[in-house]
């Protein structure tokens, strides 16, 4: 029963996005409002807003200041700052890695000691675990289930 009120109701949610979808695709890109003073036209992708008038029997329009400018400016801003960080971006993924200025610490005979003292402690012990892993296996076999 769960189910199925999760299937229609991820069916109702998506019927409605495509209603949505389609009553936006069918407004176009402007919506149009009339005003006393002649109409007022919003662009629905960039919010820009244009008061729309007749003058000399041509359809006139001009842009109207309001708090979308600021908005569009810091956007534009915003977008310049972006496309700085990703050509820096790009260009110090195509640059070298930076070296130790050059200079390679080679270990010393006694580091070298050290580690292989380290590796022969460490086989002698995974050397002794198997062997005990061996002599648990021979004992078991020889009990009776």
């Amino acid at each position: 029963m769960t189910k199925i009120k999760l299937i229609s109701s991820v069916l109702i949610t998506g019927f409605f996005l495509a209603a949505a979808s389609i009553a936006h695709a069918e407004t176009g890109r402007y919506s149009m409002t009339p005003t006393k003073d002649g109409i007022l036209r919003l662009d629905t992708k960039t919010g820009e807003v244009s008061l729309c008038s007749r003058s000399s029997g041509r359809l006139k329009c001009q842009g109207v200041e309001g708090e979308s400018r600021p908005l569009q400016d810091r956007l534009r801003l915003l977008e310049q700052e972006n496309d700085r960080l990703r050509t820096q971006l790009d260009a110090a993924r195509l640059a070298p890695a930076p070296r130790n200025g050059g200079n390679l610490e080679v270990p010393t005979e006694e580091d070298v000691d050290k580690a292989m003292d380290f590796m022969e402690k460490l086989l002698h012990r995974f050397k002794g675990m198997v062997e005990d892993l061996k002599k648990d296996k021979k004992h078991e076999e020889g009990v009776p289930l």
